[in-house]
């Protein structure tokens, strides 16, 4: 039968202490005092008799040929060997630098047809500025193309959508107010 809330609260502070016993032979405090034994024999560290007979009987056991020695077999070392290997060597990649994204500058953009959007940048560097957004678009997994011709940059890319936040902002801060879709922008000086 399920004991109301109030009397399983009562016998639950009881169990954890907080409160009296009813009475003094009441289940909670024998209950109480078995849990606290129990856990004060799993805390307790094993006697040192233990310990030195349990040493006494594996080395005899030894010496009479009863036990026998676990042994890696020959290829558990060349695995072993192999896995060593294999973790030096991803220690070593993982400390090389990653290689600098290129940019390629291609004589002029190709002609698009469609729907897209073109940006007009008036920058003192525009290669500079080109190569930098090019960077930050690679930087976000996004295909990026930049084509010059005489002293204009044009980065050519297609936007997902949504467009991520960080991507945003680096319009943003070229003055730029981007949508999800194909992006034409031409820096120029």
């Amino acid at each position: 039968m399920a004991q109301p809330p109030d009397d399983l609260e009562r016998w639950l502070a009881e169990l954890a202490g907080r409160e009296a016993a009813r009475g003094e032979r009441s289940e909670s405090q024998a209950l109480r005092r078995a849990i606290l034994n129990e856990a004060r024999l799993d805390a307790a560290p094993p006697a040192a008799d233990d310990e030195h007979a349990t040493e006494q009987l594996l080395f005899r056991l030894r010496r009479e040929g009863l036990l026998k020695r676990r042994r890696l077999p020959a290829w558990g070392f060349a695995l072993a060997a192999t896995l060593a290997a294999a973790a030096v060597g991803l220690a070593v990649l993982r400390q090389a630098t990653p290689p600098a994204t290129e940019v390629v500058a291609y004589a002029e953009p190709p002609i698009w047809r469609g729907a897209y959007a073109q940006f007009e940048v008036k920058t003192p560097k525009p290669r500079a500025s080109a190569e930098k957004l090019v960077a930050a678009l690679r930087a976000e997994g996004i295909q990026a193309d930049i084509y010059a011709a005489a002293q204009v940059y044009t980065v050519d890319t297609e936007l997902a959508d949504p467009v991520k936040p960080a991507l945003a902002a680096h319009f943003k801060a070229i003055g730029l107010a981007v949508k999800p879709g194909r992006v034409r922008v031409e820096f120029k000086p």
